[in-house]
């Protein structure tokens, strides 16, 4: 009487689920491909990929708005990713609410102050809420151009 073994291929295992465990690892394999290039996509879009750097005029002033309510206005370059630099920096003095057209600018040349700093600042860009290029005929632009023609 012989027996018979029911067990096809290697460790009782048939030869359709070897094939198929194959194959399986494949669909992982594409999965987490897909996955990497998914969350490759997410971050660069998210983080603006270090190549999107904001473009503002170099020849013309900028209003830098930041999270604090502080506006600054100057020169801006924005070359790097995390902070923006602020050159020829004026500020509208303390407890000024608002301009109006007929009113003389209370603007504030950056290096009076009491501190001595340099005339150039770096701005987290997480604290910018926005930036707006000036046009020449602005106040604060012919003012700041009256201060310097002055100095």
């Amino acid at each position: 009487m012989a027996i018979e073994s029911k067990m096809k291929g290697p460790i009782g295992r048939s030869v359709e689920s070897s094939s198929s465990r194959k194959t399986g690892g494949w669909s992982w394999l594409l999965i987490v491909i897909v996955l990497i290039a998914g969350g490759w996509w997410l971050y660069s879009t998210q983080s603006g990929g270090g190549s999107s750097a904001l473009e503002v005029s170099e020849d013309e002033y900028q209003a830098v708005f930041l999270d604090n309510g502080q506006v600054y206005f100057g020169q801006l370059d924005t070359s790097n990713d995390r902070f923006y630099t602020l050159t020829d920096v004026f500020y509208l003095q303390s407890g000024t609410v608002a301009v109006e057209q007929g009113s003389n600018l209370a603007l504030t040349k950056l290096g009076n102050e009491a501190h001595g700093p340099h005339d150039e600042m770096h701005i987290n860009i997480d604290h910018i809420l926005f930036i707006e290029d000036m046009k020449d005929s602005s106040k604060v632009v012919e003012a700041i151009y009256s201060y310097k023609s002055s100095n």
